[in-house]
């Protein structure tokens, strides 16, 4: 099997697991989330890489253009669902939580370099610094997000 077929593999599976674990309304509540953290948000960090050549995807086949890996933002926009429905919202689980993402992708981060299908200058202190800030930005700009829309739905339920 090609290299390359592996990702779209991968990206099927979290699409999968995307559909039996989170309920079709709370996906379609925080799909707008998925897609600009998660998907949108890897478009962002795999351009720069691109650019600076820090880091880039290697032997993605027809799936990707100029670095950008087509599958790895469907993979990361279903993460980023599910990781935002199982997002607990005491502080102390958050902020556990929080590191547990940012460990699982340092480890799939890793497997990819070994299986050749990513490529980077650094395999420790660039990921986590990435994944750190990544995960902490889209954490934050979620809770805050979601905090305001829900106090938008609350004040046009009760307006007085």
């Amino acid at each position: 099997m090609p290299l390359f077929l592996l990702h779209p593999l991968y990206a099927v599976t979290f699409v999968l697991l995307l559909f039996l674990m989170v309920p079709r309304k709370e996906i379609q509540r925080l799909s707008l989330f998925g897609i600009v953290l998660g998907g949108g948000g890897d478009s962002i960090v795999h351009t720069f890489g691109y650019i600076t050549g820090l880091f880039s995807w290697i032997n993605y086949g027809p799936f990707g253009f100029i670095g950008v890996h087509i599958f790895a933002n469907i993979s990361w926009t279903a993460f980023f669902i599910i990781y935002f429905y199982y997002l607990p919202r005491q502080k102390p689980l958050t902020y556990l939580f929080v590191l547990a993402g940012i460990f699982a992708s340092f480890l799939y981060y890793n497997v990819m370099l070994d299986i050749h299908i990513f490529q980077s200058v650094n395999r420790l202190i660039l990921p986590l610094i990435g994944f750190t800030v990544w995960f902490t930005i889209a954490t934050w700009a979620f809770l805050k997000w979601n905090h305001y829309i829900e106090g938008k739905c609350r004040e046009k339920m009760y307006p007085y």
